[in-house]
């Protein structure tokens, strides 16, 4: 079992719990899910995950893109998930270069995105047990 934090911030509910189990099964046990910028934040003020997974477009014109400042902010490692090719979603300069996973995605993909993030950043002691 990985006691990582991971936050996932996804809009589609199916593709959040499908994101969720896919994680879980793979061991992560902390998988904090949000659909909106504004809960995801909120979380963030108590909380510092390991990782997280963004999607980009959150629908009604929200996106990501104020969380993935957050977590950039702090150190912590993060991925944009989108649906649309590389030049659809427009990024801010600063958070051009990050990593991007597009959907659909294979499960091993995404397990191996998130293990690669909190190794990278030796964030979560329990992923090296």
């Amino acid at each position: 079992m990985v006691e990582c934090e991971i936050l996932v911030l996804e809009d589609e509910t199916f593709i959040a719990l499908d994101i969720e189990l896919t994680l879980a099964e793979a061991g992560f046990q902390n998988i904090s899910v949000h659909t909106r910028s504004d809960s995801a934040l909120q979380w963030l003020a108590g909380t510092t995950p390991h990782a997280a997974l963004l999607d980009v477009n959150l629908g009604q014109g929200e996106t990501s893109v104020t969380v993935a400042t957050r977590l950039k902010e702090v150190g912590v490692p993060f991925a944009f998930l989108t649906g649309y090719s590389d030049g659809v979603d427009a990024l801010p300069a600063d958070l051009s270069g990050a990593r991007r996973m597009t959907k659909p995605f294979e499960s091993d993909a995404l397990v191996g995105a998130v293990t690669a993030m909190i190794a990278q950043a030796q964030a979560c002691p329990s992923l090296a047990d």
